[in-house]
């Protein structure tokens, strides 16, 4: 029987099978079919293996049961590997019990054929199953196998067919979920408020929603491919083109807000993401952007942040108590004020606690009352004024309002209140109620009338003290009484109006004095100080003040002004009698000088010479006298005063040192100068006054030693900022100071004892002038000394630098810097000074002390890969000369040969000849001073002279007709000079040195020369009326570049100049000069800076420091009071002036005397009296300067130095000082016109 139409696979079996789908049975049907045709079998069974089980899919002939009785035998086929055949299985030992055989079935064939896929997979079985026992053959068999193959494709065709069904299936669903998701996104981004766009790599526009559409006002396919560039202004693409590379580049998004401004200059805020799109491969496509207007949003954030940041800087910096509660009074937030008070570090600290943690139960109960009322009735506290008592027992006082604070809804959440501290209000109040009570008590009781009146000048309210001042009973009888104050009480009415007008001017008057009438009709003097009481409006309510009975002063000041009259016409007298006598004095006393020193160059005996010595000592020592004297009568006076200039105090100090080396080495004395590098070289001070003091302590110390050695230490104590605190040292081997005497020889007129006085001589006022100077300069003079041993003076200044350029350093590198150095000095002190200028020069020194030892270091060195360069010999040795130590080392021949160096004393002039002998190159004059050093080295250093270089001594004595003409071609020499004294001595001079002088006698004047004549040279004086020497070198310099002057090269312009500060030269310098002498101009001063212009002398200067033969004259013209020490003329400059004329009347020196005498002093002094009487005082000061020149070039040191001196204190001094000082320019000009005249007839 065919039953496999009747049966059907199980649905719930089909649908477990996880590795084959049938569709249709048809194919497999029909195999068994096939199956059952070849075999004759009548059951034929096809299963489909499962993971872990069998499921019978279709039979033939079957009737399936729930127990799958042939489950067992396909289990065991499906294990072979070939076809199961089971014939006669009712007797087969394994499958005769077996339910397919035993069974109702009865089964005696079984077959069973595995149904594999191509890769041999088993995926079913093929089962024959016939109660008959059949016999197949191969042939069968085969066919069988092949219809079991075939099965396989059916399964696999099947399953083939369901995954395609399925596939189709899974697509439609995915197509309508992709349609469902497509239709929602789109609705979804239209939707969206935002503007959301995408772009391909290349930054084109693939998608954009309407809102962005909209946005640009453009259609959607206007945008799409295109880019930021074709739809915005170029600066924003560029900006919107970087954040997409960004984008792509990192693959993270950005997420940003931005300001736009718009054009109508409005700020507009965008917030922005853009975020990478990725392809199936995860690579990035593109980018997605979604942006939105948060204008309005940004606005409300700024304004709350403002509205915290207001609250937050009102809670910080408000002064008064801020603070907020809730409904149990507890601090929500206070400001700090409030917490700084209430002692805590942080206001939260506040937040939880009440008043009652503060503030005594007094004020907390109170507070915590009137908070919980405003709570209840929402009635505010406004301007309650409180008593605060602190736990710590402090009490103050606020004024407080306080408020209902309410949530949005209007709900009350609490308090808040403002709390105004006015404790020193209150106290101001108790104190202004007791003032007004003292001062009612005061206006009662004070000693001074104290008043009220009306502008017109009435009385309103008067004091007791008033009334007995004015001599009343009462304030009221006053006030009954005087009714007019202007006609009734002032004896000078027009002293109220004069009052009247001062308070209206300037609302105050302080102590104004008149003079009134008293009530019974006598007069007194009262002083007033009042001031205006005024309404908000201004206008003038009253004058109140107070007035004091001055009568007794006023006597008193009378008795007062009758002494000081008379002690100032006595001090008159007595200045004019000083005068009057050093006039006297010094006019014989310089015709003495002036004829001794022209008798001292005549021939003389030895006698005759002693002599002459001694008058010119006795007259010298006579005029310091006077100096003295008078130096000390202006001290005395308060008329002594100081100059603060420019000064370079190394100069200033190796001068002094120079100045009395000669005396000292006259007597045997060794000097010694310690002159710190670190003191400063440029201070401001009174240079004349600084050399005054130096020369007095230097002369004492000289005086006083008769053997041994003096030194001069100056050294930097400390320095700070500007000022710099500089000590000076001069310690002697002399005879010293007894103990006793130590503090008397300071006193005026005293010294230490009477013996001293008859055996050094003096007037015991040096020191006492010395020390007040010092003491004027803010220093103190101090002095240690060992009675026999010697003493030791010093004092220290404080002084400030110059403003000016510094003196230039004279540490200048040399060719042999480094080399080696042996000094032979016996003296340890001189060592001492010597080593700091060695350093400065960067010589590797060495100090021996004797000749032999020396020789024997130099034989042996010379030998050596570091010999001496260099040797300095002290000439005064123990064993021998220095000139014998050098013959030594000459006749030696050490090679290499050292550069011998002789230092001597002034006095020593060592032969030429025996300085050649003995291979000296050098001789420096002793005391070694950096300045003396560094000439020596620079003639050394340049020179090379197979000769020795002698320093030269002070030539300033050497007459005119000893001065050799410089130039035998006669070049022209402009001279630019307003003077006609300076005019004719430069004339001269010039003349004398081979030149052709031209005088223009004002700027104008030489502009107009240069444009004429081919001037070499210019001799230009600094200060002229008009166009000064400055402005017109400027002018020229300025003509030079455009080439209209006649000179071919650039006109060498020297300056001359009274004023001869560091600061002068330098500005000479600044303004195109090239070079500068000071005045009065020695010849050989001229002469050495015309050589220089010339390129005729080796020397050449350091800017801004003085010509070696320049420093005599330095100082000679400061500003600075009329030094004592000065003669009235000074000979040296006078016999400059003396040349071989066979008519001493057609003399230089006689034209330039009378030119002087007659003419220019005379004129110069009417012009000076004429601006007096105008108080002209830029008139009296040319005057003055112009006179200071003149009597500097004819010798008249002391007229010539009081008029530097008016020159600079013209503007400042009173209309007296003024006076006296054209009265003391009368009396020094007739002193020297005398003297210069007695100068000419000897």
């Amino acid at each position: 029987m065919d039953a496999s139409a009747n049966m059907t696979p199980d649905p719930a079996s089909s649908a477990h099978m996880p590795r084959h789908g049938i569709r249709s049975l048809d194919e497999l049907q029909q195999l068994t079919q096939l199956a059952a045709a070849l075999s004759g079998c009548s059951t034929l069974l096809i299963h489909l293996c499962q993971e872990t089980s069998i499921t019978l899919i279709t039979g033939r002939q079957w009737e399936p049961s729930a127990q799958d009785l042939e489950i067992p035998f396909c289990r065991f086929a499906l294990s072979q590997p070939e076809p199961t055949v089971i014939e006669d299985a009712d007797r087969h030992p394994e499958w005769a019990s077996s339910p397919l055989v035993a069974g109702p079935w009865q089964f005696k064939f079984l077959a069973g054929f595995p149904i594999r896929g191509k890769q041999g997979e088993l995926m079913g079985l093929l089962t024959l199953l016939d109660p008959q026992n059949l016999h197949l053959d191969s042939a069968v068999l085969q066919a069988l196998g092949i219809v079991a193959r075939q099965a396989a494709s059916a399964i696999l065709l099947g399953d083939t067919r369901a995954r395609i069904s399925q596939l189709s299936d899974e697509h439609q669903k995915v197509k309508r979920a992709y349609d469902d998701s497509e239709s929602f996104y789109h609705n979804l981004v239209e939707s969206l408020p935002q503007h959301i766009i995408r772009k391909d790599l290349e930054g084109r526009f693939t998608f954009a929603n309407q809102n962005f559409c909209r946005a640009l006002g453009k259609e959607l396919k206007d945008i799409l491919k295109k880019t930021d560039l074709d739809l915005f202004p170029a600066h924003l693409a560029r900006k919107y083109q970087q954040d997409d590379q960004q984008v792509m580049h990192t693959g993270q998004k950005i997420e940003t807000t931005e300001a736009n401004e718009g054009l109508n200059q409005q700020t507009s805020y965008v917030h922005v993401i853009k975020t990478p799109l990725f392809d199936t491969k995860g690579k990035v496509s593109g980018i997605q952007g979604i942006f939105w207007d948060v204008t309005e949003q940004i606005h409300t954030e700024q304004n709350l942040a403002s509205e915290r940041q207001l609250l937050r800087s009102l809670l910080e910096t408000i002064p008064d108590h801020v603070y907020f509660k809730d409904t149990a009074s507890r601090f929500i937030r206070c400001s700090r004020e409030l917490s700084d008070r209430l002692g805590l570090k942080n206001p939260s600290l506040a937040v939880g606690k009440t008043d009652f943690d503060f503030f005594k139960e007094e004020h907390a109960r109170p507070a915590f009352e009137d908070e919980q009322h405003i709570i209840r009735t929402g009635e505010p506290i406004i301007n309650k004024i409180e008593k605060e008592t602190w736990q710590d027992g402090q009490v103050g006082w606020v004024l407080t309002s306080k408020m209902p604070y309410r949530d949005e809804t209007g709900t009350i959440i609490g308090t808040f209140g403002v709390s105004k501290d006015i404790t020193k209000l209150i106290q101001t109040e108790e104190a202004l109620r007791q003032a007004e009570q003292k001062y009612r008590d005061i206006f009662e009781k004070a000693v001074e009338g104290i008043f009220q009146t009306t502008p017109e000048g009435h009385y309103l309210n008067v004091n007791p003290a008033l009334a007995r001042i004015y001599g009343y009973p009462t304030p009221e009888a006053l006030l009954d009484s005087l009714t007019d104050i202007q006609k009734q009480l002032y004896v000078d009415p027009s002293r109220r109006a004069t009052f009247q007008r001062i308070m209206k001017e300037h609302g105050e008057i302080h102590e104004f004095e008149s003079e009134i009438f008293h009530r019974d009709g006598k007069k007194i003097w009262i002083s007033e100080t009042a001031r205006t009481v005024c309404d908000e409006a201004g206008n003038i309510l009253y004058y109140e003040g107070l007035v004091e009975d001055i009568s007794e002063r006023k006597r008193a000041e009378a008795a007062m002004e009758f002494a000081r009259d008379a002690a100032m016409e006595s001090n008159r007298l007595k200045s004019v009698f000083l005068a009057s006598m050093s006039h006297e004095i010094r006019t014989p006393m310089n015709g003495i000088i002036g004829m001794t020193s022209l008798l001292k160059q005549t021939s003389l005996s030895e006698e005759q010479h002693t002599f002459a010595e001694t008058i010119e000592t006795s007259a010298n020592g006579l005029l310091r006298l006077i100096n003295d004297l008078l130096d000390f009568s202006k001290i005395e006076s308060g008329k002594m005063t100081l100059e603060k200039t420019s000064l370079a105090l190394h100069d200033i100090i190796e001068q002094s040192v120079g100045l009395l080396a000669d005396q000292a080495q006259q007597k045997g004395l060794e000097m010694i100068l310690k002159l710190d590098p670190q003191v400063p070289q440029q201070v401001l001070g009174d240079p004349v006054r600084l050399q005054q003091i130096l020369n007095n302590l230097l002369g004492n110390a000289i005086k006083f030693t008769q053997k041994g050695e003096i030194q001069v230490m100056v050294q930097t104590l400390k320095a700070q900022r500007d000022t710099h605190w500089v000590q000076f040292q001069i310690k002697d081997t002399g005879i010293g100071i007894k103990e006793e005497a130590m503090e008397s020889i300071f006193e005026a007129f005293m010294q230490a004892d009477d013996s001293m006085t008859r055996q050094y001589g003096g007037t015991g006022l040096g020191l006492a002038i010395t020390r007040q100077l010092i003491e004027l300069m803010h220093g103190q003079l101090h002095v240690e000394s060992t009675h026999g041993k010697g003493s030791c003076f010093w004092f220290t200044l404080p002084l400030e630098m110059g403003k000016g350029k510094l003196t230039v350093e004279r540490s200048t590198p040399y060719p042999w810097s480094g080399s080696k150095a042996l000094i032979l000095e016996p003296n340890d002190h001189s060592q001492e000074a010597l080593a700091p200028i060695l350093r400065n020069y960067r010589f590797d020194y060495h100090f021996m002390t004797q000749g032999k030892q020396a020789i024997a270091e130099l034989s042996k060195v010379q030998r050596s890969d570091a010999p001496y360069r260099f040797v300095l010999v002290n000439d005064s040795l123990k064993d021998q000369t220095g000139i014998d130590f050098c013959q030594v080392v000459h006749d030696l021949k050490l090679s290499p040969a050292p550069t011998l160096i002789l230092m001597t004393s002034i006095r020593t002039q060592p032969d030429k000849k025996r300085l050649e002998q003995c291979g000296i190159q050098l001789v420096v004059k002793k005391p070694i001073m950096q300045g003396v050093f560094t000439r020596g080295f620079n003639r050394l250093f340049k020179s090379h002279a197979s000769e020795p270089e002698i320093e030269k001594e002070d030539t300033s004595a050497v007459t005119m007709h000893q001065v050799q003409p410089l130039s035998g071609e006669h070049p022209e020499v402009l001279v630019v000079e307003d003077n006609p004294v300076n005019q004719s001595v430069a004339e001269h001079m010039l003349k004398k040195l081979g030149f052709r002088p031209t005088v223009a006698e004002s700027g104008d004047q030489a502009l107009e020369w240069v444009q004429r004549h081919p001037f070499a040279m210019i001799l230009m004086d600094c200060q002229m009326p008009g166009l000064d020497g400055y402005q017109t070198t400027y002018k020229l310099r300025s003509m030079e570049r455009l080439g209209q002057t006649k000179a071919k090269v650039p006109i060498q312009i020297i300056a001359m100049t009274a004023n001869s500060m560091d600061g002068d030269r330098q500005k000479c310098l600044e303004s195109g000069m090239d070079d500068y002498i000071a005045k009065p101009v020695l010849i050989h001063t001229l002469a050495s800076a015309l050589k220089r212009a010339m390129n005729l002398e080796g020397d050449s200067t350091e800017e801004g420091n003085p010509h070696p033969e320049e420093a005599s004259t330095k100082s000679t013209s400061d500003h600075a009071p009329v030094e004592p020490d000065r003669p009235t003329l000074d000979h040296q400059i006078l016999m400059t002036y003396i040349d071989e004329a066979a008519d001493k009347k057609e003399s230089m020196l006689a034209k330039l005397t009378h030119l002087f005498v007659d003419n220019e002093c005379p004129k110069r002094l009417e012009a000076w009296r004429e601006a007096l009487e105008t108080t002209d005082r830029d008139a009296i000061g040319r005057c003055a300067h112009s006179l200071k020149g003149s009597a500097a070039n004819m010798g008249a040191q002391r007229l010539s130095q009081h008029c530097a001196e008016m020159e600079t204190r013209a503007q400042d001094i009173s209309r007296e000082a003024l006076e006296q000082g054209l009265d003391e320019a009368l009396a020094l000009a007739q002193e020297a016109c005398d003297a210069l005249k007695a100068f000419l007839d000897s």
